[in-house]
This record gives C-alpha cells, sequence and structure tokens, in this order.
C-alpha cells in the first residue's frame, strides 16, 4: 500500500464528506477509496471513519489523524515544489484563500498574468472574509486587508500593499443632501458602514493640521464592501471605501470624492504564509509577482 496516498484519499473523504464524491475528484472507483481506507485503518490500527448506508462520520482518532495526515501532504507538496524549483520549473498547486471582494476585483486579473509567466503552476482559491487556519485548511497562502490575527504562532504576515481608503457619494446624494465641507458635517449625513474594515463607523481624517475622529451613523451597515458600494450608487448615502472598489465609477462620474482635503484611512495587505525553513518556490514567486502587480495595477489617487 502506498500510505501518502492513502493519506490523500482519506483527507478528501473527510473534507468531503463523502466516499463517492471523493471517488470523483480523484479519478478512482468508490470501491477503490473503500478499499485504500480500509488499508490505512488496518495500517495504522484504528477505526479511523464510521460508516453507515446513510452517514459518514470521523472519529476522535480519525479526526486527529486528519489534521496530521494534512500537514504531512503539505510538506511533501512543499518538498516537490523544492525540487521543480531547484531544476528550474516551478510547479504544483497554489492554494490560497483571499478576502471576498479583493480577490473578485483584483486577485482574479493577477492570477492570469502570473500563469502565463508560470504555467506548471495551477491555483485553487477560497475566497471569504473570515479567519481561517492555514495548516489545517490546507492553504499555502491567504491574503488579508487590514492586520490579520495571527493565533498560531508558526505563522508570518507580510505587508504587501497599502491600500488607500476614500469618502465618497453619488452626485445625486451630495444635490439632495449638500456635501460635507468638513469632517464634522459627516455626522448629518447616512453614513454606510462596512462593517469587516477596522475603522468600522469611526472615520479618521487627517490633514495638515491635525486628524479628525468622527462617529458616523446611517441606515446600512454591511460585511461586505460591493454591498455597500451599490447602496452608494443607489443614492443612497456617504460610504468610506477602499480604492480598488470605487475606482472605476469615480472615473465614469458614477461616484464622486469628498472632502479632497483630508486623507482618510489607509488599509494593509498582507501575505499571511507558514513559517517554514524553506518557502515553497511556489508561495514566494507569487508573493513577489503580486506585489510588484499591485504597485503597478492598485491606484494611490483617484480623481
Amino acid at each position: 500500500m502506498d500510505v501518502l496516498s492513502a493519506m490523500g484519499v482519506f483527507v478528501r473523504v473527510v473534507d468531503l464528506k463523502s466516499f463517492s464524491l471523493a471517488a470523483a475528484e480523484l479519478g478512482i472507483s468508490s470501491s477503490s477509496v473503500s478499499k485504500q481506507i480500509a488499508h490505512l485503518e488496518e495500517h495504522v490500527g484504528a477505526r479511523l471513519l464510521q460508516r453507515t448506508t446513510r452517514r459518514l462520520s470521523v472519529t476522535e482518532v480519525g479526526s486527529a489523524y486528519h489534521e496530521k495526515c494534512q500537514l504531512i501532504l503539505a510538506e511533501v507538496r512543499e518538498a516537490e515544489s523544492l525540487v521543480s524549483q531547484l531544476q528550474g520549473k516551478p510547479q504544483g498547486v497554489l492554494k490560497i484563500n483571499c478576502n471576498m471582494t479583493f480577490g473578485q476585483l483584483l486577485l482574479s486579473k493577477a492570477i492570469p498574468e502570473f500563469m502565463r509567466l508560470y504555467p506548471e503552476i495551477q491555483f485553487e482559491v477560497a475566497l471569504d472574509d473570515g479567519d481561517v487556519e492555514l495548516l489545517k485548511e490546507g492553504f499555502d497562502l491567504a491574503l488579508r486587508i487590514t492586520n490579520p490575527r495571527l493565533p498560531d504562532s508558526s505563522l508570518i504576515a507580510r505587508e504587501i500593499a497599502s491600500i488607500p481608503l476614500f469618502l465618497c457619494a453619488s452626485p445625486t446624494y451630495l444635490a439632495k443632501h449638500g456635501r460635507p465641507e468638513t469632517p464634522e458635517e459627516l455626522k448629518d449625513h447616512n453614513c454606510l458602514v462596512f462593517m469587516l474594515a477596522t475603522n468600522t463607523n469611526v472615520w479618521t481624517l487627517s490633514n495638515r493640521d491635525a486628524s479628525h475622529v468622527v462617529q458616523v451613523s446611517g441606515d446600512l451597515r454591511a460585511n461586505n464592501s460591493l454591498l455597500v458600494l451599490q447602496s452608494v450608487l443607489a443614492d443612497r448615502g456617504v460610504a468610506n471605501l477602499a480604492s480598488f472598489v470605487i475606482q472605476s465609477y469615480v472615473d465614469e462620474g458614477r461616484i464622486e470624492l469628498l472632502l479632497p482635503d483630508y486623507q482618510a484611512e489607509r488599509l494593509s495587505l498582507y501575505a499571511v504564509y507558514p513559517e517554514r525553513q524553506y518557502m515553497p518556490p511556489k508561495v514566494s514567486l507569487f508573493i513577489e509577482f503580486f506585489q510588484g502587480w499591485l504597485s503597478e495595477n492598485l491606484q494611490q489617487t483617484l480623481g
């Protein structure tokens, strides 16, 4: 029995909670999956899965073994990637987790360009705004805007870009409600809040003289900046959004920037990855590429 291969089958069965789905993904028969799991259980001397006609569950031993298998398989992929790099051909699957909106608007554009340079590297990308356990979930790299939480000391967070925020509203909203001329006047406006930003409903604006902290409020709080953007476009109020979210609408004149003499906060984009003696070449290559790509494609000024 190929233990590593059986570990890979076991991991996919647990992740997908199905023998048949794992078989389909791996391109083998369900009977082959069953045999490999049975051989693996015999090899380790413990029941890893509980199977009935209706339900598949992981035993306590199986859950612990699943976590270790993920780490082992990640190390194997790293070793293979290192060898391929030394041979001059970076290859393998790069698994990335990224913030939802940032991934949709920017990462999605950068990946095809990277793949043209390194055609032997494939991607698996998951977009979500929650915390991610890199090692447990098998990711090589996470991209997180604002300071990420790093409960695991084995992780490294490297800042790779600075992202400016801009106060904005639609021309129709401003014609109806007036244009704020000072930060304090924002209190008189319907301010649309992106809840996952560190600033939330406390906005800080700075000019040459001082910083102004304003407590804002409004009728919309959302955990997705694209939802906030749509309310801005629907003439609902004022928002404080990242440049890459509003750039095209500012260029089209559908959104106007407010308080041009004041600078809103800046967010940071971090590359988060496991601390290892040898970073997989596919990870280091992509981080360096993406940092350069952002310096050319992420606008720091608008209007």
